[in-house]
């Protein structure tokens, strides 16, 4: 094992503040603000899957973002606990939120940081633990 093994992501931006605002770019129900948030948060050739899409790029995160709430109408999604992360990799598990405020769906997803502290690659899993 190498020097290098408990490294963990330290020149990227506040890791906190790119979780946030990876989650603030799906509830963002304004058309401008959420392509701002895409164009501060994602590289330009990110991509982004989950049981439901796979992506690739501003204009198409924007897209899924927008069916996000055409199809779910108020719904949000918060996280879930603290980020965990090392190297270019995080983690956070986080939560689909009705309008009620019910929890209706969760789930952890996997990202690969760019050298601009940019998101490059997400990878969303549905259920916050492997079923059995």
């Amino acid at each position: 094992m190498n020097d290098t093994a408990t490294d963990t992501v330290t020149d990227t931006p506040d890791l906190d503040a790119l979780v946030d605002g990876y989650l603030a770019g799906w509830n963002a129900t304004d058309p401008a603000e959420r392509t701002a948030i895409v164009e501060r948060v994602w590289s330009p050739d990110a991509r982004m899957s989950d049981p439901l899409v796979d992506v690739t790029g501003h204009e198409a995160l924007v897209g899924v973002f927008a069916l996000f709430h055409a199809t779910y109408p108020g719904c949000t999604f918060r996280r879930a606990g603290a980020h965990d992360a090392h190297h270019d990799l995080v983690r956070w598990g986080w939560e689909m939120i009705d309008a009620n405020g019910a929890v209706v769906l969760d789930g952890i997803d996997v990202a690969v940081v760019s050298a601009d502290g940019r998101l490059h690659r997400v990878a969303g899993f549905f259920g916050a633990t492997i079923p059995a």
